[in-house]
């Protein structure tokens, strides 16, 4: 994917969180009216066009694929659950706040942010497994996260509502239609492909009218929010991306596994910290933070370009020796001020981590 086509995307999705922040100001719709269209969006247009993701059979997605992704995503969450504990312990104390962040850590907004995005830079193929990720997601979520938020055991959570969620129903559909030999009648799948077109701005303008009402001064001093939110967009991706780098599973799987990991906190953590007494001012100026900063950390964990030579980045021209090859006992040039060359193109990743990428990734060595 050429840069400028992926850059333009991420902007003109960016727009539309702008364009639906500019209406929410104006008072051109209301709060009812954002939970009226939130609700369709859920329920009739975002699994209309999970359905149709699954009429397109891309022939570079083999059956077996399909497969493999269910069992690393599930590794992903448990992965995810026991990292983000193990860290968060270390400086929360409070038991509450602790699991509530846990599960924000885990669970992002695979649905209102996740399908748009994926479908716009992957098309049909990356949103199979975007559709995978999803379904993955209602079931460790009605299972483990639902816990996490309960106190002293709390009412037991309807299964049903997991197994009859609209969003889980056009899961498995996608599904089935993939792996049938049989295709749907031309008018259908034209049908179905319109909703697609409506999915992405409208989830989009109603990501920027959340935005209206949010105690920036609150959200920007609360340090645990800071820990959550670098651990949901960078660290847990990151790890993602460096260990499923090591097995030989397909780009397409693997970019979007590493993006849909890389996603701001989900809504649903919002709902359920509501629903069972947890500190809901915490978690929704959590959710909201780890929106704003996504703005800037999704679009460098899916650049899919050579970066700039180092000598073009201030203040990492010091390390430009490490990078000499005629030096005794260094690392293998991904790019530096003395050769003038960029780090390879292909690989996802941020620029920060592209050097340790290259040494513990591409398999360079010291």
């Amino acid at each position: 994917m050429y840069i400028e086509t992926l850059l333009s995307s991420l902007l003109l999705l960016f727009l539309m969180v702008v364009i639906g922040y500019c209406i929410k100001k104006a008072g051109l719709v209301s709060d009812r009216t954002v939970e009226d269209l939130s609700r369709v969006l859920l329920t009739i247009i975002l699994p209309l066009s999970i359905i149709a993701s699954g009429c397109e059979k891309d022939s570079s997605v083999a059956i077996s694929d399909l497969g493999l992704s269910f069992l690393i995503i599930s590794l992903v969450y448990i992965s995810f659950f026991l990292v983000s504990y193990v860290v968060l312990k270390i400086f929360v104390k409070d038991r509450s706040r602790l699991l509530s962040s846990v599960d924000m850590c885990v669970f992002a907004n695979t649905s209102f942010i996740g399908y748009p995005l994926v479908n716009v830079l992957f098309g049909s193929e990356g949103m199979i497994f975007c559709v995978v990720y999803n379904l993955l997601y209602n079931v460790f979520m009605f299972s483990i996260g639902v816990r996490l938020y309960k106190k002293d055991g709390g009412e037991k959570e309807n299964i049903w509502k997991m197994v009859l969620d609209p969003l889980s129903i056009a899961s498995i559909l996608a599904i089935v239609l993939f792996l049938s030999p049989f295709s749907l009648p031309p008018l259908v799948k034209s049908f179905l492909s319109s909703f697609e077109s409506i999915s992405s701005p409208l989830s989009m303008m109603i990501v920027g009218s959340w935005l209206i009402g949010a105690d920036f001064k609150s959200i920007l001093m609360r340090p645990l929010s800071y820990l959550v939110s670098l651990l949901r967009l960078l660290v847990l991706p990151i790890l993602v991306l460096v260990v499923l780098s090591h097995f030989g599973i397909s780009e397409m799987m693997r970019n979007t596994i590493v993006l849909v990991s890389a996603l701001p906190v989900g809504t649903l953590n919002v709902i359920f910290a509501k629903k069972y007494g947890n500190d809901v001012k915490f978690v929704n100026e959590t959710m909201v933070q780890s929106l704003c900063l996504s703005m800037v950390t999704i679009p460098l964990m899916v650049l899919d370009q050579p970066i700039p030579p180092l000598s073009l980045l201030p203040g990492l021209d010091v390390f430009s020796c490490l990078f000499n090859e005629n030096s005794p006992g260094f690392l293998p040039c991904p790019g530096c001020v003395r050769c003038n060359n960029s780090i390879g193109g292909g690989e996802k990743g941020i620029i920060l981590f592209r050097w340790f990428r290259f040494q513990y990734v591409q398999g360079g060595s010291s």
